[in-house]
C-alpha cells in the first residue's frame, strides 16, 4: 500500500512508481514520508472518509491523505475509475465531481486550521516547522487550488467562492496588494451572496453578507473622492482592471467612467484626470494628494441587513456561533455601522476607515462567552481551556456560574 521514496530513489533497476511525480500542483508534506502507490475508487472513498473523521490533533495526517488522493485523482490512473462505484450499493450515489468537491473541502479545512495555528504543524519529532508544505505560503497555495476546484466541480455552490474570498484576505502571505485584495474580495462575496440566495442557504447568506459588508468598509468598491480644478467635489468609481490599451486610447468622453459630480464641467475635469492616469499607467491603488477612499454607507447597511436576516434564522437553532467562527469581518462591519470608526452620515458617503486588508494572519473570530462581543483575540479559561472571554472583567463576572461546570482540561 505504501512506498518509501528513500529506498530506491535514483536506481534504474528499481524504477519509481508512476506516482513518483507525486503532487502535480500541491507539495507533499515532507520529502521522506511514505506515499500511496495505487488507489482504486473504493479505497479513494475509504481514505477520504478517514481524512474527514480524523480529529483535531491529527489534522496534519488528514491533510497528507488529502494531498495523496489529490495526486491520484490528477494523474487519472487506470486503477482509479470512479464509475466502479456504481456497482456497489453503498457508493452508487457517488461520482467523481462529488468526491473531488468533498476532497477539496477537507483539504481546505485542514490547511486553514494549520495556517491559523502554527502549533499544529509540528506533531511529531520528524515534523519540522520549516517543512515547505507546512509554511504559511504553501498552505495558502493549497487552499487556493482546492477552492478553484470546488468552483469547477460544483459551480452552483457558494462554497468555492467563499473559500477563494478567504484566501484573498490573507495578504501577509498571498502576495496581493491590500486594497486590490479588498476589491477582489468584495466581488467574490457579492457573487457568493447571489449563489447562496439561489441555493436558499442561510449559512452562506449570513457569512458572505457579513464579509461583503467588511469588503465595502475596506474600500472594496473603489470610490475615490477629490476636488477638481473648479473646486467642486467629485466621486469616481475606478476600475482596477481597466488599462489604457483596453480602452483603445480613448479620450475622456469615451472612457464611460462612473463619475458623480455636481456640474458637467466638474465631471469633464474628473474625466480628464482619470484619462491621464490611465495614459501614464499610474497604479490604480495609488492615491494622489487630496484623494480619499469613500464608503457608501447605505450600501454597507443594506448588505449587513441581508446577512442579519439569515443570521436571525440560524440563531433559532443556535447555529449563529458557526458564523462567528468562520467570518473575519464581524468586528469591522458592525463597528462601522455603530460609528466606532468615526461619525456616520446615513444615505451618504463616509471616509474609509482602513483601505485594504491589514498584513496580519487570520486566527478566527468568536463571541465572548459572557457579553457576546465578537473578537479575534479572546482568552480561554486557564483551567478548562474551553470558555472564552474578551476581558478579565467578563471572566470575573462569569465565574459565579462557570465554576459549577469548569473542569480541568487534563
Amino acid at each position: 500500500l505504501v512506498y518509501n521514496s528513500t529506498s530506491t530513489c535514483g536506481s534504474k533497476y528499481s524504477p519509481l512508481p508512476s506516482c513518483w511525480s507525486h503532487i502535480t500542483k500541491l507539495r507533499p508534506l515532507t520529502d521522506n514520508e511514505p506515499q500511496l502507490m495505487r488507489v482504486d475508487a473504493m479505497s479513494f472513498v475509504i481514505l477520504l472518509a478517514a481524512a474527514m473523521r480524523l480529529g483535531v490533533p491529527q489534522e496534519r495526517f488528514s491533510l497528507q491523505i488529502v494531498h495523496e488522493l489529490h495526486a491520484h485523482a490528477e494523474m487519472k490512473y487506470d486503477c482509479l475509475d470512479f464509475d466502479d462505484l456504481k456497482s456497489h450499493e453503498e457508493t452508487r450515489d457517488l461520482d467523481e465531481s462529488y468526491l473531488r468537491f468533498a476532497l477539496a473541502w477537507v483539504g481546505i479545512k485542514r490547511a486553514r486550521a494549520m495556517y491559523r495555528n502554527e502549533e499544529k504543524r509540528t506533531m511529531l519529532p520528524f515534523h519540522r516547522k520549516d517543512d515547505v508544505a507546512t509554511q504559511s505560503k504553501s498552505l495558502l497555495q493549497s487552499i487556493e487550488i482546492f477552492a478553484k476546484e470546488q468552483c469547477q466541480y460544483n459551480p452552483d455552490s457558494p462554497v468555492g467562492l467563499w473559500n477563494l474570498g478567504w484566501f484573498t484576505t490573507q495578504v501577509k502571505h498571498n502576495e496581493k496588494q491590500p486594497w486590490a485584495a479588498a476589491v477582489e474580495f468584495y466581488n467574490l462575496m457579492a457573487d457568493c451572496c447571489m449563489l447562496a440566495d439561489k441555493a436558499d442557504d442561510d449559512f452562506y447568506r449570513a457569512e458572505a453578507g457579513v464579509e461583503a459588508a467588511m469588503g465595502l468598509v475596506l474600500g472594496g468598491k473603489p470610490i475615490v473622492g477629490y476636488s477638481v480644478k473648479s473646486g467642486a467635489k467629485v466621486q469616481v468609481l475606478r476600475d482596477f482592471d481597466l488599462t489604457w490599451e483596453a480602452c483603445g486610447g480613448s479620450d475622456a468622453d469615451g472612457l464611460n467612467m462612473p463619475i458623480g459630480a455636481p456640474t458637467p464641467v466638474a465631471a469633464r475635469e474628473a474625466g480628464v484626470k482619470e484619462t491621464n492616469r490611465l495614459r501614464e499607467k499610474v497604479e490604480p491603488t495609488l492615491l494622489e494628494p487630496g484623494e480619499t477612499v469613500i464608503v457608501p454607507h447605505w450600501e454597507v447597511s443594506r448588505v449587513w441587513n441581508f446577512a442579519m436576516k439569515a443570521f436571525s434564522r440560524l440563531e433559532v437553532f443556535d447555529h449563529g456561533q458557526y458564523v462567528y467562527g468562520e467570518t473575519i469581518g464581524w468586528e469591522i462591519g458592525e463597528g462601522f455601522l455603530k460609528g466606532k470608526c468615526g461619525p456616520l452620515a446615513p444615505n451618504r458617503y463616509n471616509t474609509c476607515p482602513q483601505v485594504g486588508f491589514k498584513n496580519t494572519r487570520d486566527k478566527g473570530s468568536f463571541p465572548c462567552d459572557f457579553c457576546g462581543t465578537v473578537q479575534s483575540n479572546l482568552q480561554r479559561c486557564a483551567r478548562c481551556k474551553k470558555t472564552q472571554y474578551c476581558s478579565r472583567d467578563c471572566q470575573k463576572n462569569a465565574w459565579k456560574t462557570h465554576k459549577r461546570v469548569c473542569v480541568a482540561a487534563n
